[in-house]
Order: C-alpha cells, then structure tokens, then sequence
C-alpha cells in the first residue's frame, strides 16, 4: 500500500502546482516561471476541482509498465484521491488512508516536513519556493490524453515542457520531475516523477472539472462508510 500512497500524494501535488513570485537566478529560469505563475492563476481560480488521472509505474530496464486510473477532489487545502483499491483523503489536519484490500484504515496527522513532497502534497506551495530549481525544456507538440463521451484518447497538442530539480539532491527518491503543460489551458497534462532507480512515476490528467459541488464530509472519515475495517490510529 506505501507505493499507492505516494502515487496518490503526488497527483495532488500536480494539481495544486503553483508558483508564488520568486526571485529570478541561474536555477530559476524567468520564461518557466512566466508558464508556472499563468499555471497559478488558472488553478487558483477555482473554487473546487474534480480530475481524473491514468498512473503508469514503468521500469525500462525491466520492461515492465503497468498502469492504473483514478479520481482526485481537491477543495481548499482538503483533498480526496481513489486509485486501485486504495484512497487518500484529508480535512487539512488529519489524514486517513484506506486499503480496500486489507479494510485497514490508517489515520495520521498531516505531514509536516516541509521538504517531503511525496507524504505532504499540500505543502507543494512552500515546497517549491524553497525546495527546486526549474528550467523550460521547449514547446513542443505532444500527445495527451483527454477524456471524450467516457473514453479516454489521445490528441495532439501544443506543449510547454518544464523540469524540476530538487535543489538538494541528496536523499531524494528522485532526481526530475518533468511537468507537460497545455498552452492553450494552462493546465498540468503530465507529470513525469523520474526516479534514482531508473523507474518513472508518470501521471496524466485525463479530465479536468473545476468548480464542481463537493460536501465537507466528501473528505472526512465516516466509520459506517467502512464497516468492519481496521483502524489503526498513528498520531
């Protein structure tokens, strides 16, 4: 189940990718940080946001890929994230993790280490600022996949390709994160976590609706929701 959490945290902090204003030096590139600031505007506009997400884990060495779909709610700093069996959700203090396969619930505070953007996605605005170096890699046109009628398929569209490199390499999991954005939308298409292990981490927005109606409780724990789990407290 851990490689499930940090699958889900990391698509939350695709979508709660945003730049605050930074000063301009060598590691922080002014045109990536012109896209990253219209990326900001165009994610803060909204009030709530409902997405829909393909995650793949390909190991090239290996020759393996394998890739699962999920859904993410996003409303202020709460989140909700569902993929293969597993989900994700926090009121912005505590966060409660659920397997399906164990009926294990896990409850735990909101991560608090400022430098882990894996276990704490809420913190990717503080993150950022301090903890990344970015350039813009080009424009490019690439495919990417988009949700039509129900299916899922892939078109072809004018791409603005930036890297991230944690300013403090040692210790991380990873060493670049790849962010594909639409030109047109502004918005996130593709994130690309590559690892030190030669294994990437590759999340692909598939349907964006922002501004859709979400109940406080969509992000709370409700035990008659999960009758008979498990509950192991962890604060």
């Amino acid at each position: 189940m851990k490689i499930i959490t940090k699958v889900l945290s990391a698509a939350i902090m695709a979508l709660l990718f945003v730049a605050p204003a930074m000063a301009q030096d060598d590691a922080h590139d002014p045109a990536a940080k012109k896209i990253l600031d219209k990326v900001q505007q165009t994610t803060q506009s909204y009030q709530t946001l409902r997405a829909s997400f393909d995650w793949t884990l390909e190991n090239k060495a290996e020759k393996t890929k394998d890739t699962k779909s999920g859904f993410m709610f996003l409303k202020g700093g709460k989140y909700k994230l569902i993929l293969a069996g597993t989900e994700m959700f926090s009121d912005g203090t505590t966060m409660w993790t659920y397997s399906k396969d164990a009926n294990e619930i896990t409850i735990s505070d909101v991560e608090e280490d400022e430098d882990n953007i894996i276990s704490n996605p809420t913190k990717i605005f503080d993150l950022y600022q301090k903890g990344f170096k970015y350039a813009l890699k080009g424009e490019e046109q690439r495919s990417v996949k988009v949700k039509k009628d129900g299916k899922v398929v892939s078109e072809k569209k004018m791409c603005q390709i930036i890297d991230l490199y944690p300013e403090k390499p040692k210790g991380k999991e990873f060493h670049t994160v790849e962010l594909v954005i639409v030109k047109e939308t502004a918005q996130i298409a593709t994130i690309d976590i590559k690892f030190k292990n030669g294994s990437d981490q590759i999340i692909e927005i598939t349907e964006y609706k922002p501004n859709a109606t979400m109940a406080d409780a969509l992000f709370t724990y409700d035990p008659a929701k999960y009758p008979g789990a498990e509950v192991n407290d962890m604060r």
